[in-house]
C-alpha cells in the first residue's frame, strides 16, 4: 500500500524571531508528492527559458553539432546511460506478486483510427508514445519518450483533437505535485512542439486587478465540431482559445459564494454545449487542490464563449454543491447524436474541510440524461456494497479517503449504460447505467483477507481511463499503465487485467538512490537500489534495468551499512516509507519496522550513514520534533537535539521544539565525510549544524542577497566540504523562485543570486555559487535539489537541478552540464557516488535513474533506444547522422547516445544498430 499524503508547504504562516513556522506535523496526513515544490507558479515560469537556454547550447534533443560535443571539453568525456527501471520481476507490499509498475499516469490518448497509437502522459516523466500498443505474446511494446528536450517533464494533461489525431495539446503542471505554468502543442503527434506559454488569469483583490498564473492544467478539451475552439481548466481559472490554442483568453466565472476557484473538469454535452467543475478557493492565497472548496459548476450553450451557473440542476440545487468538493466529468459519446437527451455522469467527492485527506470520502455518482439540465443521485458511496465485495472494497465509496486525489470515471464510447469508476484501492463497473455495480481490479489481489474474491491485480490510486479503437480499456494510476481486452463486457469474474505494457515506461519518480560503498567488495559495486513515490523501495538486480520492489509504500529514505557479509550482503539497510523506518538483515529479502527510541515521523524521513564512524545512522523525527541517531548494535535510536543557537537573534533554545513556537520541520540532512559527530540538516528557511555530536547546534541565517531583507526558502539538500574538519564549511541547495522575509512577504527572485550557496562560518553568511549567466560558466536559473562533493576530490561538486545535472571541478567557480546530451531536461532529486567503481547514479523526478561512469571501465547495462535520437516521431536522415557520430562509441565517450543504442552490443553503436535503423528508415520508430 503506497502512503497516502499531498505536502503543501505552510508559506503563509508568521515566522518567529528565533523558531522556524514549518507544520510538517501537520503535514504527515497529506499526500506523498514531491516535497519542495513550492507555490511559486510565477517564478517557475522562468524555468522554459533557462532550459531553452541549455537545450540551444548544448543540442539537447536536436541533432547533434560537432560544435556542442566540443562544448564538453571541461567535462569527463562520458554519457549517461538510463537504466530503468524498465520492468521488476517481483514486488513485495505485505504479499509479494509479480506484476510491473511504472510511473504516475496523468491521461491516456489512444488514437481514435489505428489501435496500435497510444500516448500517454505522466505526472513527472513526460509524454510517451508508442506504435506497438498491441505487441504479440513475444513482443514488448516499444515507448519512446517525446518531451525530454522541452524543459520540464511535470504534466498536469495531455488532449487531442478529435478530427485530427496528430493535433495535441500539453498542459504542464500535475495539480497535487511540481507546480508548473505553460501549455504547448504538437501538430505532428508529439515529435515537435510549439513553445511554452504561461496562461494568465486576471482578478480584482481589494479593488485592484490581479494577475495569477496557472501552476497546473487540469483538462483540456477541443471542440469535436470546430478544431479551432479549445477549452482549458486550471488551478486559476477556465480559459478559452478560438483560434486553434494560438491565443488564450481567461474567462471569469463568478458564482453567489466566489469569484476565484480551482478548476477541474470539462464535458462536451452536443449541440455547442459544455459544463465546467470547479472549487471555490481563496485569491489572496496560493492556490491548492485543497481548503475546503465548494462545488461550483457552470454550463455554456455558445461553444463555451459565456457560461451560467448550474448547481440548480444537481438534486438540491446549491445545498447539495456545498457538500461537494472536486467532481469529475464524463459524457457517453454514443448519446450524443440526439444533444437533448445527452448523457452525462459526474463523479463528486464531498467538501474537504481542512486536507484532501482529512476522511473525506465519495459524495456520489450524479447522472443527467438531458445534456447536464438535470442530474439525479445513484447513491454511488459508501451506503451500497458492489455485487462481489472484498475486504479492499467492501461498498460503493471508491475514492476513499482520498476523494480529492484519485477520479477516474469513464463511460464507454459504444455503451452508454456501461460507467467504470477508478479511485484509492479498486475499479468498479455498472452495465445498468448506475443501478448495480461489480468490482473490477484490487491493488493487493494476493491479499490474503481477500479470501476466495481476488480481482486481477490493478495499481492503487486511478487517475485516468481510456478506450481504443478496438475496445481495449486502459487505466492509469500511480503505478502506471494498465490494459484489458474485457473490461467493459461479460462477468466481473472474468474480466482480466496485464501490467506487462509497463515494461519499456521509464516514468518513476525518484526521491532517492543509494550505491555501494567503497568499502563493499568488488562484485557488490554495482549495487543501486531507489525510493520511489507510492512504488516502494526498490532493488536492482545485478546491472540490469530490472528494478525489484523489496518494500511497498512509497520509499523515501535510505541507508547501507559500510560492512556486508562474506556474500556481500550489507549487515543493514535501512529504508523509510511514510511515517516509519524499516531494518533489514539480509539485504532486502525481509524487512522489520525499526522506530525504537523515535518520536512519531514526518511523511517524508530522510536516513544518513555517518561515513566517518561506520555503522552510524542519522535520522530526524516530526513531533516533537528532533534529530536521531543509532548505531548497529545498540537496541534503538538515542536523540541528539542538544541546544540550537540562533546566530541572527544570539539566543538559544532547546532543540528542534522551541517553546515559543511551533516544531521545525526537517527536510534533509548530512553527515561529515570525514570526521564523526558532525552532522547538518535542513529546514524550510534555515541550515543546522553540530560539531559535538548533537550536544549544541549552530543555526545558519537564511541566505539572502545583499541588501535583501528577503532570502531563499525551500532548502532541499545540505552537503559538508571534506578538507574543513571543523563542519564550518558546507553547502545548501534551494528550489526557491522567489525570496520571502521573516513577515512572510514574497519577492522577486534575482537571476544572479543562483540556488547553492557555501558557508565557511557555520551559516553566518553565505557565497552564491553558479549564479552567474550559464554562457560564463554559471548554473541556469532554476531550482536545486542536491548538492554532492566528488568522495576522491573535494574541489568536484555535482548539482542537481531542475533541468539535470552539473558538474564544477574548481570548487563551484564555474560549471557544466554534466554527461553531455543524454540527459533529459529532467529534476534531478538525489545523487550516489561509488567511489569504489566511480560510477555516478542520478535519482530523477519522473525519468527514473541514470548512471555514468567517470573512468572509463566497464559500463552496466542501460536502456535500449529505438533510433529516434531528435524524438520527431520518424527514422530520418537525422537520426541516421546522430548514429554516424556516434559509430563505435561506447558510453564513455561524449558521442554515445543512448537512442541510437538499439540492439547488439550493451552500450556500444555498432554495425547491429545501424543495420536496425537502416530497417526503420524512412518510417517510424
Amino acid at each position: 500500500m503506497g502512503a497516502r499524503s499531498l505536502i503543501w508547504l505552510a508559506v503563509a504562516l508568521p515566522l518567529a524571531a528565533a523558531a522556524e513556522v514549518e507544520g510538517d506535523d501537520a503535514n504527515a496526513r497529506l499526500r506523498a508528492t514531491r516535497e519542495w515544490h513550492g507555490a511559486d507558479a510565477g517564478g517557475r515560469a522562468r524555468l522554459f527559458e533557462a532550459a531553452r537556454r541549455e537545450r540551444d547550447r548544448y543540442a539537447i534533443g536536436t541533432a547533434r553539432a560537432a560544435a556542442a560535443v566540443s562544448s564538453f571539453g571541461r567535462v569527463a568525456g562520458s554519457s549517461f546511460v538510463s537504466v530503468g527501471p524498465t520492468r521488476a520481476d517481483f514486488a513485495v507490499n505485505g504479499d509479494r506478486y509479480e506484476e510491473i509498475d511504472s510511473g504516475r499516469v496523468r491521461q491516456i490518448l489512444p488514437h481514435p483510427l489505428d489501435p496500435d497509437i497510444l500516448y500517454v502522459s505522466t505526472s513527472g516523466g513526460g509524454v510517451w508514445k508508442t506504435y506497438g500498443a498491441r505487441p504479440s505474446p513475444s513482443e514488448v511494446v516499444q515507448w519512446e519518450p517525446l518531451t525530454d528536450a522541452l524543459g520540464t517533464t511535470a504534466i498536469g494533461t495531455l488532449a487531442m483533437d478529435p478530427a485530427n489525431p496528430d493535433l495535441l495539446f500539453l498542459g504542464f503542471g500535475d495539480p497535487f505535485d511540481v507546480q508548473q505554468p505553460g501549455i504547448t502543442r504538437s501538430t505532428d503527434g508529439g515529435g515537435t512542439w510549439s513553445a511554452p506559454v504561461p496562461l494568465m488569469a486576471t482578478y480584482a483583490l481589494g479593488g485592484q486587478p490581479v494577475q495569477r498564473v496557472a501552476g497546473a492544467v487540469t483538462d483540456i478539451k477541443v471542440d469535436p465540431r470546430n478544431s479551432l475552439v479549445v477549452l482549458v481548466t486550471t488551478d486559476v481559472g477556465l480559459f478559452r482559445s478560438t483560434d486553434g490554442g494560438a491565443s488564450w483568453q481567461h474567462l471569469a466565472l463568478s458564482s453567489p459564494a466566489s469569484s476565484f476557484f480551482f478548476f477541474w473538469s470539462l464535458a462536451y454535452a452536443g449541440d455547442d454545449s459544455w459544463l465546467v467543475t470547479a472549487q471555490a478557493a481563496n485569491i489572496a492565497a496560493p492556490p491548492t487542490p485543497v481548503g475546503g472548496g465548494a462545488l461550483a459548476l457552470w454550463r455554456s450553450t455558445d461553444d463555451g464563449a459565456t457560461w451560467t451557473y448550474a448547481t440548480a440542476a444537481l438534486p438540491g440545487g446549491e445545498m447539495t454543491a456545498q457538500l461537494i468538493g472536486r467532481a469529475t466529468l464524463a459524457t457517453a459519446q454514443s448519446t450524443l447524436l440526439d444533444p437533448a437527451s445527452a448523457r452525462i455522469f459526474l463523479l463528486a467527492a464531498e467538501v474537504d474541510a481542512a486536507s484532501v485527506f482529512d476522511g473525506i470520502g465519495q459524495h456520489d455518482l450524479f447522472r443527467s440524461d438531458d445534456a447536464g439540465r438535470s442530474f439525479q443521485a445513484l447513491g454511488v458511496n459508501a451506503t451500497r456494497t458492489p455485487q462481489n465485495p472484498n475486504p479492499d472494497q467492501a461498498t460503493l465509496d471508491v475514492l476513499r479517503d482520498q476523494a480529492a486525489y484519485n477520479q477516474a470515471l469513464l463511460v464507454d464510447p459504444a455503451n452508454p449504460d456501461t460507467v467504470l469508476i477508478g479511485g484509492q484501492y479498486s475499479m468498479v463497473r455498472s452495465l445498468d447505467a448506475g443501478r448495480s455495480w461489480s468490482v473490477l481490479s484490487d491493488w493487493l489481489p494476493n491479499n490474503s483477507q481477500n479470501g476466495n474474491i481476488r480481482r486481477p491485480y490493478v495499481h492503487a490510486d486511478l487517475h485516468a481511463f481510456a478506450v481504443g479503437a478496438d475496445g481495449t480499456f486502459y487505466a492509469g494510476s500511480d503505478g502506471g499503465l494498465f490494459v484489458s481486452g474485457n473490461a467493459l463486457a461479460g462477468s466481473a469474474a472474468d474480466v482480466t487485467f496485464t501490467s506487462a505494457r509497463n515494461q519499456g515506461l521509464v516514468t518513476h519518480l525518484a526521491y532517492s538512490v543509494a550505491c555501494a560503498p567503497e568499502s563493499w567488495p568488488a562484485a557488490a559495486q554495482g549495487f543501486v537500489a531507489g525510493g520511489l513515490q507510492d512504488n516502494g523501495t526498490r532493488l536492482r538486480a545485478g546491472d540490469s534495468t530490472t528494478f525489484n520492489q523489496i518494500l511497498g509504500g512509497d520509499g523515501i529514505g535510505l541507508a547501507v551499512s559500510a560492512s556486508t557479509d562474506a556474500q556481500g550482503v550489507p549487515r543493514a539497510f535501512l529504508a523509510s516509507v511514510a511515517g516509519g523506518i524499516y531494518l533489514s538483515r539480509d539485504g532486502g529479502q525481509t524487512f522489520n519496522r525499526f522506530t525504537t527510541g523515535l518520536a512519531p515521523l514526518p511523511f517524508f524521513v530522510r536516513i544518513a550513514r555517518e561515513t566517518a564512524v561506520g555503522d552510524s545512522y542519522l535520522t530526524f523525527s516530526g513531533d516533537p520534533a528532533g534529530f536521531y541517531r543509532w548505531r548497529d548494535g545498540e537496541a534503538g535510536w538515542s536523540k541528539v537535539s542538544g541546544t540550537l543557537h540562533w546566530q541572527d537573534s544570539n539566543r538559544d533554545t532547546l532543540g528542534f521544539t522551541p517553546v515559543d513556537g511551533p516544531p521545525i520541520g526537517l527536510r534533509n540532512l548530512a553527515a561529515h565525510p570525514r570526521r564523526a559527530g558532525v552532522w547538518g540538516a535542513v529546514s524550510n528557511r534555515f541550515s543546522y549544524m553540530t560539531a559535538d555530536g548533537g550536544a549544541h547546534w549552530l543555526v545558519g541565517v537564511q541566505p539572502r542577497p545583499s541588501g535583501s531583507s528577503g532570502g531563499a526558502y525551500l532548502l532541499s539538500s545540505i552537503e559538508f566540504d571534506p578538507e574543513d574538519a571543523t563542519g564550518a564549511t558546507y553547502y545548501v541547495t534551494t528550489l526557491s523562485t522567489s525570496l520571502v522575509d521573516a513577515q512572510n512577504n514574497f519577492s522577486d527572485y534575482p537571476p544572479d543570486f543562483g540556488h547553492l550557496f557555501r558557508t565557511r562560518n557555520g551559516g553566518l553568511t553565505w557565497e552564491s555559487l553558479g549564479g552567474q549567466d550559464p554562457a560564463s560558466g554559471g548554473l541556469p536559473d532554476v531550482g536545486a535539489d542536491v548538492i554532492k562533493v566528488d568522495p576522491n576530490d573535494a574541489g568536484t561538486l555535482y548539482a542537481g537541478t531542475e533541468v539535470g545535472l552539473y558538474r564544477s571541478t574548481d570548487s563551484g567557480a564555474t560549471w557544466a552540464r554534466f554527461g553531455a546530451g543524454s540527459l533529459p531536461l529532467v529534476a534531478v532529486t538525489d545523487l550516489c557516488i561509488a567511489p569504489g567503481s566511480q560510477r555516478l547514479t542520478a535519482a530523477t523526478y519522473g525519468r527514473g535513474f541514470w548512471q555514468i561512469d567517470t573512468a572509463a571501465g566497464a559500463a552496466p547495462a542501460g536502456v535500449r533506444g529505438i533510433g529516434d535520437t531528435n524524438f520527431d516521431g520518424r527514422i530520418d536522415g537525422e537520426d541516421l547522422a546522430d548514429l554516424a557520430d556516434g559509430f563505435g562509441a561506447t558510453q564513455s565517450s561524449a558521442t554515445y547516445r543512448w537512442q541510437a543504442d538499439l540492439v547488439g552490443t550493451s552500450n556500444g553503436i555498432d554495425q547491429a544498430d545501424l543495420d536496425a535503423l537502416l530497417a526503420k528508415f524512412g518510417g517510424r520508430p
